[in-house]
């Protein structure tokens, strides 16, 4: 009886030693940051559910409504690794009569991608967009820039895991598109497992005197992905050489 009375004891320490004692997986960090003239802003509402972002608030210069991230978090082997700035996003003017330039900047960041796995790593950024202006005289400026840090730093922006800087404008009244120069920006950034990514959207705003409220509309997205094989394109590059090669081959055998 007693033996037994043992062997139990020791399933039982054993069992809760693997319930216990074996570590779990990291959770993701997953948050934003708002900066209005380079200033962090505290007023800002943040909630998380899995990969979906809900942030909304009003800083010194600027109200934010409908601002939202989504991404697929830790990443696919085969699509890869997507954070986005969702299309609803709106920024909105809270300068005055007095009008004048301020700048607001969104960073959103999330921690944990376990995937694509390899280095070097394709790190590509693509955003667009409109703005409404209420006087001729007002305009904006805005620029696009993803980044993957593989230290998996929350809000990592390593100048050697960036993507090139994507600019656009629009000016005057009435809604515009902003289109993003290039439209797609595209580098190849150091890989490694787990990493972070982040996305950094900046709308420099000048309003003249007397203005109303602008707004600006944004869609921004940055993805990593296992770029094509160096050896596979230069196959496909000399496919024509080889082509040109057999059929001077076939007209020497021919004469």
């Amino acid at each position: 009886m007693s033996r037994n009375r043992n062997c139990v004891a020791l399933a039982l320490v054993l069992a809760g030693a693997f319930l216990f004692g074996s570590a779990e997986p990291a959770q993701a960090a997953y948050s934003v940051q708002v900066y209005d003239d380079n200033v962090l802003q505290g007023g800002i509402t943040v909630f998380t559910s899995g990969n979906n972002l809900v942030f909304f608030g009003t800083t010194t210069h600027f109200s934010l409504t409908n601002g939202s991230g989504l991404s697929n978090n830790p990443g696919t082997a085969g699509s890869g690794s997507n954070l986005s700035l969702s299309s609803n996003e709106q920024i909105s003017t809270t300068f005055g009569s007095a009008g004048g330039t301020h700048t607001i900047q969104i960073v959103l960041s999330q921690t944990g991608w376990t995937a694509p796995t390899g280095t070097p790593l394709g790190l590509s950024a693509s955003a667009g967009g409109s703005y409404a202006g209420t006087k001729s005289g007002n305009s904006v400026a805005a620029t696009y820039q993803g980044f993957l840090d593989n230290t998996n730093t929350l809000f990592g922006q390593p100048g050697a895991g960036a993507t090139p800087v994507l600019t656009a404008s629009g000016s005057g009244t009435g809604t515009t598109s902003l289109v993003f120069s290039p439209p797609t920006g595209v580098s190849l950034v150091p890989g490694g497992t787990p990493f972070s990514m982040t996305d950094v959207l900046t709308f420099k705003f000048t309003a003249v005197a007397g203005s109303g409220q602008d707004t600006a509309n944004v869609s921004a997205s940055t993805v990593a992905s296992v770029p094509a094989p160096a050896g596979l394109v230069l196959a496909f590059t000399g496919l024509p050489i080889l082509g040109i090669g057999a059929w001077f081959r076939r007209r020497r055998q021919s004469v």
